[in-house]
């Protein structure tokens, strides 16, 4: 079920494929350097992309779905959203959750966040979700702004606490 969502001249947003997968790598990366540099603490380890590569990939077009934006065969940004239960005791209905949305900075301010967020809207919509859910760094007003314009709503706001020692046994 791969389908172009929209193309804008030498742009296509389409729905990602599991070949896809590995050419992300680059641009999953510069996310969470991006995320870093907002504010995120999170320290990943070394394999963090293989993990979530191989975490995703099984599950694609059932379980998740991925969009990508593509331009003269390389890509430019991606969103990757799941599907998972909500705890049993807020009736565990399924939502969606948009778990990745970056686009490389030299290609952005083109709508393509907005697309790659419509899109991944729509593929949850016509599976019968009705929530759908996003964490964004709170110092990312930009992708705020953009949710916000989507009529997407701030909910929760998650706080961190982390000792100064962290474990290395790991």
């Amino acid at each position: 079920m791969n389908q172009a969502v929209e193309t804008s001249s030498a742009y296509a947003v389409r729905e990602g494929v599991a070949d896809d997968v590995p050419r992300l790598r680059s641009l999953w990366l510069a996310l969470y350097e991006n995320q870093k540099a907002n504010g995120m603490l999170v320290e990943l380890p070394d394999d963090a992309f293989d993990r979530w590569a191989a975490s995703l990939t099984p599950m694609l077009g059932r379980f998740a779905c991925l969009f990508v934006v593509e331009r003269n065969s390389e890509l430019v940004g991606f969103l990757a959203g799941r599907i998972r239960a909500l705890p049993s005791y807020f009736g565990g209905a399924q939502a969606g959750f948009i778990s990745d949305v970056y686009v490389d900075e030299a290609h952005r301010r083109n709508g393509f966040g907005r697309q790659l967020v419509s899109a991944a809207m729509e593929w949850f919509r016509n599976l019968g979700i009705s929530r759908l859910e996003l964490q964004v760094i709170v110092n990312n007003p930009a992708a705020r702004k953009l949710y916000k314009e989507l009529g997407w709503s701030e909910e929760l706001l998650q706080m961190v606490w982390q000792s100064d020692q962290r474990a290395n046994d790991g």
